[in-house]
């Protein structure tokens, strides 16, 4: 074994879970999170892929549930609302999922289908407004939150969640592996500084947080990662690994 890998071991240690956290156990409203940065790579690829099929059972248990809820509207609507649940359940972690799943219900019964493409229309020439990273990549993910974000936020909020998405675009232009592995390690500092509490709050439950913690130390150990280089990383660092205006 080498320095680096003994390094890259070492830091992937400070994502060991905590015990006994104070998860929240009321029924949490829906938000919608992601990660302060983007990363294209085999490791997150696989990850999100395993998730999805180990939560298949579950999942098909849910849209069923929806495809009935669904059952009062003209045979077009309801595929076109199916269509868009599948959709959005790449999008989302399996608690989300079931969070949202009320919400998607009333919008499907209240948004008619010009609204959605309305909506569509209007993020797409938003985002077409500005410059955003060039790569297949990034095409995709901005075709994926155009579809997205008309179902998730209001009309009132579109704007400055098309503004926080084009932020975090351009900040995850660089998909260099020094680039990505730097953002790993903030994770990583990020996470081994919050307290119990902040966790929870960042998290929907112990299963999100422990799968965040296994994509970690997988990334961890493909860009090998050291503990030398996450205990270096400075406050202000983090503060500005997690400002969504910067």
């Amino acid at each position: 074994m080498t320095l680096g890998e003994t390094d890259a071991l070492s830091a992937s240690n400070l994502l060991k879970p905590r015990a006994c956290l104070p998860w929240k156990t009321e029924k949490r409203q829906f938000a919608y999170r992601v990660r302060p940065y983007f990363i294209d790579n085999r490791i997150v690829r696989d990850h999100r892929n395993r998730v999805l099929a180990e939560e298949g059972k579950a999942r098909a248990v849910l849209r069923d549930s929806i495809d009935g809820e669904l059952a009062a509207l003209s045979a077009a609507e309801r595929r076109f609302w199916m269509s868009e649940f599948r959709f959005v359940e790449t999008t989302l972690t399996l608690n989300q999922l079931a969070i949202y799943a009320p919400a998607f219900v009333r919008l499907s019964q209240i948004m008619p289908r010009k609204m959605v493409f309305c909506r569509r229309m209007i993020v797409r020439k938003y985002l077409d407004g500005h410059p955003l990273p060039k790569s297949p990549f990034f095409s995709t993910l901005a075709r994926h939150f155009v579809r997205s974000s008309v179902l998730f936020f209001p009309s009132e909020r579109l704007t400055a969640a098309a503004d926080r998405f084009i932020v975090l675009a351009t900040r995850s232009a660089d998909q260099s592996r020094a680039a990505n592995r730097q953002r790993v390690a903030l994770h990583i500092r990020s996470i081994h500084l919050m307290s119990d509490a902040e966790i929870c709050e960042l998290y929907e439950d112990e299963d999100e947080y422990l799968e965040e913690l296994a994509l970690l130390a997988d990334l961890t150990r493909h860009y090998g990662v050291g503990v030398d280089e996450v205990f270096r990383i400075s406050a202000a660092e983090i503060g500005h690994f997690w400002s969504p205006d910067r």
